[in-house]
């Protein structure tokens, strides 16, 4: 902290500093100066926290000099040490807000306990400053700090509940061990721009307000929320029908589709153990039902068996060339049974492996090689996960079928796409087209499209471009007199170096010197 003493006398100013125990005060650096003007360019020019100053200055009073630093340094503490008694002196310095006023001549320890008095305001204006700030960020963070509370407790299997009831309570959520919780994930089946935590959190609200029941929603990510329900004294909320109406408010009001899966009521003792079984609940709603889910309707004995579909015939329809048959009739099929409502995770996990057994079957019978099928834009990892959804079954089995269609399509089918590709080269040819460019273009996969370009050409996609482009060249630079950097730029090079480069490999010589020899 520092500190500026102001006064035209010399001895005054010296006195001061002299006189004054700074050190005990923990002031760092003691500046002076010897008119109002010498003290603006120090405030200007050094961190000042407190000014001592005279009244009466040539030029300029030390009152006159404390309404300019009032305006610019507004936190400053300003002590007047004045000779003259005039009433009127005091009283215009207490009305600009000066922290004292001191009557010269007076003892040093007067002047430094006042120092310290106004060190102490200051300390004090900071804290309060401190805690202002803080509270506000509180008040503006409020609901992500929660959310981050919540969330750490979830996802760290060692900390104890005890922790997050401390952590609730400082962030003004009142709860107790006896607090009766019921835990409700919230999961985003079909979302919608129109749909998310504050449209959730508004409609929990008016739900849960008539049943005297306290609410927190934490977004856990971009699909999925935990709602908790939470209240004093007995819980005898219908959760499940308030949760059947949050289904239909999202519908009409967001435009999305919601699942609820719902715990059994209990302290925050058994809240890690609840979300845990919710997970579970999840994990087998593999055809994204929008309804609720209770631990009750989980563990009842289910009457819906899975029966093999006739495999036997799919398989024998793509060995003839009619997947799109199949593709269509396993569509059909998987929609029935998605509204019969007997689509789980055991269902969908036979399934996959019933259909996998009768693709491998369809595939030794057309001689295709099955060890292929993943080459490319579909990993391994997703085959092994795509019975965890039906949407990703229904990718499996489109990608499968597409895989029997191209491999079964014959050079006069073939033909149209890579002819399609080469027009849209020779279309484009002053442009860099990538590989991924071309197959958006003409709607096709870019993996397949160069093993198709390949087999058809018998050259690659990447090398039948640069081809292309130099021969292009080659016939600008031999038959025309526009300069070699534009010729570069024509066949899609923006770096005439690479250009040159690429021409040189192709050709055996420089653009200039075909162009010398031509």
């Amino acid at each position: 902290m520092n500190v500026l003493v102001v006064d035209d006398q010399y001895d005054v100013v010296q006195g001061v500093k002299a006189g004054v125990d700074w050190q005990s005060l923990r002031i760092e650096r003691v500046y002076h100066a010897y008119s109002a003007e010498e003290a603006r360019t120090l405030l200007k020019e050094k961190d000042i926290h407190i000014l001592l100053c005279d009244i009466e200055m040539p030029m300029e009073t030390g009152l006159e000099l404390y309404k300019w630093v009032r305006e610019a340094y507004p936190a400053l503490q300003c002590i007047f040490l004045s000779a003259h008694s005039e009433f009127e002196y005091a009283q215009e310095a207490l009305q600009l807000g000066c922290f004292d006023y001191i009557l010269q001549p007076a003892s040093y320890e007067t002047i430094q306990a006042s120092i310290e008095r106004a060190i102490h305001k200051i300390h004090a204006n900071v804290q309060l400053r401190q805690l202002s700030e803080y509270g506000a960020y509180w008040r503006e963070n409020k609901a992500h700090l929660l959310e981050n509370c919540v969330r750490s407790f979830l996802a760290d299997s060692g900390q104890h509940h005890e922790q997050l009831l401390r952590d609730l309570n400082n962030l003004d959520v009142r709860v107790t061990p006896h607090t009766r919780f019921c835990a409700v994930l919230i999961q985003l089946t079909k979302p919608s721009d129109q749909a998310g935590g504050a449209e959730l959190t508004q409609e929990l609200t008016q739900l849960t307000e008539p049943y005297r029941l306290h609410s927190l929603l934490v977004q856990l990510d971009g699909v999925n929320y935990l709602a908790l329900l939470y209240t004093e004294s007995a819980f005898s909320a219908p959760v499940e029908r308030m949760m059947n109406q949050l289904i239909a408010a999202a519908e009409k009001k967001l435009a999305c589709f919601i699942a609820c899966y719902v715990s059994n009521v209990g302290s925050i003792s058994m809240l890690k153990q609840h979300y845990q079984a919710l997970c579970q609940m999840r994990q087998h709603n593999v055809a994204l039902y929008s309804k609720v889910f209770t631990i009750q309707h989980m563990n009842q004995p289910k009457d819906n068996a899975y029966s093999i579909p006739d495999m036997q015939s799919w398989a024998m329809l793509i060995a003839h060339g009619s997947s799109k048959t199949v593709r269509d009739d396993i569509h059909s099929y998987l929609l029935r049974q998605k509204q019969l409502g007997v689509i789980t995770a055991e269902y969908l996990a036979r399934f996959h492996q019933d259909f996998i057994q009768m693709f491998l079957t369809a595939a030794k019978q057309m001689k295709l090689d099955a060890s292929d099928i993943f080459f490319g834009r579909y990993a391994y990892a997703d085959y092994i996960q795509s019975y965890t959804s039906l949407d990703k079954m229904l990718d499996l089995i489109n990608f499968v079928l597409d895989y029997v269609e191209e491999e079964t399509m014959g050079a006069h089918h073939a033909q149209d796409p890579v002819e399609r590709a080469i027009a849209y080269i020779n279309q484009n040819i002053e442009k860099n087209c990538s590989r991924a460019e071309i197959a958006e273009a003409i709607y096709i996969n870019p993996e397949y499209l160069s093993r198709l370009f390949k087999k058809v050409k018998g050259i690659s996609l990447n090398d039948y471009i640069a081809t292309q482009k130099m021969e292009i060249a080659k016939s600008l630079l031999s038959s025309t007199s526009i300069p070699v950097h534009l010729i570069a730029s024509k066949v899609g090079y923006s770096n005439f170096s690479y250009f040159s480069q690429v021409f040189k490999k192709y050709c055996g010589l420089a653009p200039l010197e075909y162009r010398q020899k031509g």
